[in-house]
């Protein structure tokens, strides 16, 4: 995630090698990157436009960021494969849930979900093939616009929406929980107007809370390289790191775990599960309440599985990090990041199976819209209703029978 004075740098997207480091020659132009087996290079396409001081001290206009051999197929193919995949399955929930027939509370959270879902993976695709397609093997030569809006889409724009996933998530679960424990809340405490409300402050909150990377420039002038700094010492980057961390991960895996458990064992028990099923909602009846509650228990559960294992990785990186002590090289590091991301990818779209597979009401409307859909694109001149067709044919055999009677009739006369 950032630099700290030349050393091992642990934390997500890390955008320089712990190891590499650029020295100015004594009055010249030349600069050379210490690799980790001493070897030296020069500064690729080196150039500058303001001399600071007779040391030959300048400022970069081209920024080098660094790359690792698995990064670049994965995240320009199977990333955006997945992006894709999920961003089609989640047209498809929200065309669902958008019908009037579909609006519920429950529903609504679950369209919001999929909007920011897809969010979290379309904003950082232009960048991403930029960046990943550009390079050679080891460094990409970016310009300091294309730098800032690689950082911000993946540290800024990316990490808001899917704080927005994970809080409406927790807002999902919380709103379940009530309805099995205290059904009869259910009605007064969620309304679609609250509904919208919560939504709006979570999408607000969720943009302010990494509104610090907004302030930080990645593009270091100074060095050359697009990267995220952590000054020394540590005090307002570590305040966000912590403040990100409880929030955002370690606080809301807990909530939610916590509330997953109460609503598992409330459907395994049979007094409690007839006292909350066995009462009417908004006219829905007990077992579409119960499939609605163990919906969102699965929903909890593939998120969980997701973000537990990462919130307690990122605990640790945090704490060795500020205590300055090393976790992982920067290899290391970048591909555990590489599969989270496309763990988490793969978690967006099981939601959209998830309604596929437990949600009857959920495919009996997406197959009437294909249906309808369908018989649309269906040529007006080919399409004849089959009653229309059985009328007519019930009528020609009644006119047959008429005329047959007449002609039997004037023979037996």
């Amino acid at each position: 995630m950032a630099h700290i004075n030349s050393s091992y740098d642990n934390h997500e997207g890390s955008d320089m090698h712990p190891d590499y480091d650029i020295y100015l020659t004594n009055n010249s132009c030349k600069s050379a990157l210490n690799g980790s087996l001493n070897n030296y290079h020069l500064h690729p396409n080196r150039s500058y436009d303001d001399l600071d001081s007779p040391d030959d001290y300048y400022h970069y206009t081209e920024f080098f960021y660094r790359l690792h051999h698995f990064e670049g197929k994965i995240y320009v193919y199977v990333w955006t494969f997945l992006v894709f995949l999920t961003a089609f399955g989640n047209v498809l929930i929200v065309a669902v849930f958008v019908r009037q027939s579909m609006r519920t509370t429950t529903n609504l959270i679950l369209l919001f979900i999929a909007i920011s879902d897809s969010l979290t993976g379309f904003v950082t695709l232009p960048t991403y093939i930029h960046v990943f397609t550009s390079g050679n093997r080891e460094w990409v030569s970016l310009n300091d616009g294309w730098c800032e809006a690689f950082m911000i889409s993946k540290f800024y724009i990316s990490k808001a929406f899917h704080t927005v996933s994970i809080w409406l998530t927790l807002l999902l679960g919380f709103q379940r929980f009530i309805c099995v424990w205290f059904p009869s809340k259910r009605l007064s405490w969620y309304t679609t107007r609250r509904t919208l409300i919560a939504v709006s402050i979570i999408t607000v909150c969720a943009f302010v809370i990494h509104s610090y990377h907004l302030n930080e420039m990645k593009a270091d002038k100074n060095q050359g390289y697009c990267q995220w700094v952590i000054e020394d010492p540590c005090v307002k980057t570590c305040i966000f790191l912590w403040t990100t961390l409880l929030l955002v991960h370690i606080l809301p895996s807990l909530i939610l775990l916590i509330l997953t458990m109460l609503m598992i064992q409330t459907m395994f028990h049979p007094n409690i599960r007839n006292e909350s099923f066995g009462v009417e909602l908004n006219q829905e009846r007990p077992q579409q309440n119960m499939r609605a509650s163990i919906i969102v228990v699965c929903i909890a559960i593939i998120f969980l599985i997701t973000e537990v294992p990462f919130g307690f990785f990122l605990l640790v990186t945090v704490i060795k990090t500020q205590s300055g002590n090393d976790i992982l090289p920067l290899e290391a590091n970048r591909l555990f990041h590489l599969i989270y991301e496309i763990v988490l990818i793969i978690s967006f779209h099981a939601i959209f199976w998830v309604n596929i597979i437990m949600n009857r009401r959920f495919r009996d409307t997406l197959k009437s819209m294909f249906r309808n859909g369908i018989i649309k694109l269906l040529p007006k001149r080919s399409f004849v209703p089959i009653t229309t067709v059985s009328s007519e044919i019930n009528m020609s055999r009644s006119y047959s029978t008429m005329e047959t009677g007449v002609n039997e009739q004037s023979i037996s006369l």
